[in-house]
């Protein structure tokens, strides 16, 4: 699949594009979700508008919010477990 524009941050970061459908690719972990809030609470220190600097932040929260809900995941099987009595 060829890149979409906007794509060239993920490249940059290693990481592959969002690409449509499931993939066998694993999943970010918590530790990624925490390294990139981290980054852009560096890039909100830098903001010079509040507006940005605040906006920063909200996204930073949010990438801390989603590693959360990675840990939450049962972590003998890297995803969300299902409901009993549901087929794998």
């Amino acid at each position: 699949m060829e890149p979409r524009p906007g794509d060239e941050c993920c490249i940059r970061r290693g990481n592959p594009a969002i690409k449509e459908g499931m993939t066998d690719e694993p999943a970010p972990t918590a530790a990624y979700y925490r390294q990139i809030a981290r980054e852009i609470r560096e890039y909100a220190q830098d903001a010079h508008l509040p507006e940005v600097r605040r906006d920063l932040l909200d996204l930073a929260e949010r990438f801390d919010r989603m590693a959360l809900y990675v840990e939450k995941r049962d972590p003998s099987r890297g995803r969300i477990p299902r409901p009993q009595g549901q087929p794998e």
